[in-house]
């Protein structure tokens, strides 16, 4: 179960990964693309039934005349009594329907009975009819592929496909009959299959062509905004450096100017205080001088520990992630509890991006969310590294500040992002990630 579920994150991630690289041009191309292929698709499918049903419907409309005509000349309902009556319906249907598209006329009665066909054989047999046919009776059109095996289709056996067509036929008398139509099957199937044909090749040329334009405007797009991004990590980077470079210097100075010149009064402080008797009066103030002095001592050396770690580039983002847990619990009643995992491949600027996203989280937390636990852990998900920073405060504040919405700009700048959201247990969690990159293996 936990394999699986780490597939899915693993899909789930590399799929945003590749809707992130298509960028805002890309993707609405994509969706419109979709779009034109769902479409396309209906398209081909609702065109070619669309025209076997005129195809249906004007074969529909010739019975109903031609039978219309039987009728009005009174030959329908047939007069199964009357041998010349029955010839000369005979002679009218071979003359105008009989031939190379229809193969057989049959004309039912409500019982069953066959009162006239083509095939003399069938004449006044008996056949049980399908729920079907029988709402021919009720002015219903009905037509359907003829099965061979039913008894009443045994003369068709040796013949191609067929499809036979009802039409109910109402006599001068009131009575009503149906009469049906065998008709060739090839004829209408062949007309849907051919256009059918043509209208799936009209359909895979066009989406063709457009996918390629759209593949084409997706990479051009996709090179465009990678382009921005390395040139946006490469300014990130080139500040990152410029800021540690600027740290170096103020640490150094820091450290030689005012930290030496610290040490001096220090120890001079303690040279008079071996000086003086220890119940003079002087004795107390040189105490508390000294005792001052240890106090600037302690603050500019937290200072120089910030400046020394303050933009991550120097550590590995574990070391910087423990570095700044402690500093955290020394400064606050905050419990931090880190866990970095070992597969994590970082670029120098995206470890960079991430120990700041870290710290704003941790500041976050500090300011705002009267929480008493941190956990701090990164991870690789698909083709992320992820980093989340969970507290047990009392959730989100209604509005982003000014660092939140400055660390999303800048993960979003070099291909990452950040979620801010209360969890249903409670509290906030802070989730950053970036692309897994060329660079060192985190340790």
């Amino acid at each position: 179960m936990a394999e699986n579920s780490g597939v899915s994150r693993g899909l789930r991630a590399a799929v945003r990964g590749a809707w992130t690289e298509l960028g805002p041009v890309g993707r609405p191309v994509l969706i419109a693309l979709g779009m034109s292929a769902v479409v396309a698709l209906t398209l081909g499918v609702f065109i070619p039934r669309q025209v076997e049903q005129h195809l249906i419907d004007g074969e529909f409309r010739s019975l109903t005349r031609i039978a219309g005509d039987l009728a009005d000349q009174g030959m329908i309902p047939p007069d199964t009594d009357d041998p010349e009556a029955m010839a000369a319906l005979d002679r009218a249907i071979r003359g105008s329907l009989i031939g190379s598209d229809i193969v057989r006329v049959k004309i039912w009665l409500p019982d069953g009975t066959i009162a006239y066909s083509d095939e003399p054989e069938l004449i006044g047999r008996n056949f049980p009819l399908s729920d079907d046919v029988k709402e021919v009776f009720n002015g219903r059109l009905h037509d359907e592929f003829v099965n061979v095996s039913d008894p009443e289709n045994a003369y068709e056996r040796d013949l191609p496909p067929l499809r036979e067509f009802y039409v109910p036929v109402t006599g001068d008398a009131g009575s009503v009959v149906i009469f049906g139509a065998y008709h060739l099957a090839e004829q209408i199937e062949t007309t849907v299959g051919n256009i059918q044909r043509y209208v799936w090749t009209s359909i895979t040329v066009g989406i063709g062509l457009l996918a390629i334009f759209i593949a084409i405007l997706i990479i051009v797009n996709g090179r465009a905004i990678t382009h921005r991004r390395r040139l946006a990590e490469k300014l990130f980077g080139d500040l990152v450096r410029a800021q540690a470079d600027e740290h170096t210097r103020i640490i150094g100075a820091l450290h030689d100017d005012i930290g030496q010149s610290l040490y001096r009064v220090h120890y001079g402080l303690e040279d008079l205080r071996s000086r003086v008797a220890f119940d003079s009066p002087i004795a107390e103030d040189l105490d508390y001088l000294g005792t001052l002095v240890g106090s600037i001592d302690g603050s500019l050396r937290a200072e120089l520990r910030l400046l020394r770690y303050g933009t991550g580039e120097e550590l590995a983002l574990g070391p910087a992630l423990d570095e700044l847990a402690e500093v955290t619990e020394m400064e606050s009643e905050l419990s931090v509890v880190v866990k970095v995992d070992k597969d994590c491949d970082l670029s120098p600027t995206a470890r960079v991006a991430l120990f700041r996203a870290a710290r704003e989280a941790v500041t976050n937390t500090r300011k705002h969310a009267v929480a008493s636990l941190v956990e701090i852990r990164v991870y690789r998900e698909g083709t992320d590294v992820r980093l989340d920073v969970f507290d047990d405060g009392v959730g989100i504040i209604e509005d982003e500040g000014l660092g939140l919405t400055t660390t999303r700009e800048r993960l979003e700048a070099i291909g990452g992002g950040l979620r801010v959201r209360t969890p249903r247990t409670g509290g906030t969690l802070f989730a950053a990630w970036m692309p897994v990159g060329e660079g060192v293996v985190e340790r």
